[in-house]
């Protein structure tokens, strides 16, 4: 089940100072309807070393469904602030993963 939900495309970028806005698109590659994963963010350092990790429910990016319908694509957004104390000028890169928690 978790093989059939992937990750089509993404996007993480800075809005300004804090403020971060993520974009992603799911995809179900299966012939039948699959339950909506759960969404694990690594923000990395130039290293490629996580800084921060955040688990994001299907109910905090906006999935309206609690499955995604078979052969189709979810695309979604979420605005995130990283807290100052995190040295946001660490932040390189990102990681996306799709699981069920």
């Amino acid at each position: 089940e978790g093989e059939s939900i992937v990750i089509d495309s993404s996007s993480f970028s800075r809005v300004r100072g804090d403020d971060y806005r993520l974009g992603f698109a799911l995809k179900n590659t299966a012939p039948i309807d699959i339950a909506m994963p759960a969404i694990e963010l690594s923000l990395t350092d130039p290293q490629d070393e996580p800084v921060i990790r955040r688990v994001i429910l299907p109910s905090e990016f906006g999935a309206r469904s609690a499955a995604l319908a078979s052969a189709s694509v979810w695309t979604g957004s979420l605005a995130l602030t990283v807290q100052p104390e995190v040295a946001t000028q660490r932040i390189t890169g990102y990681r996306l993963l799709a699981f069920y928690p």
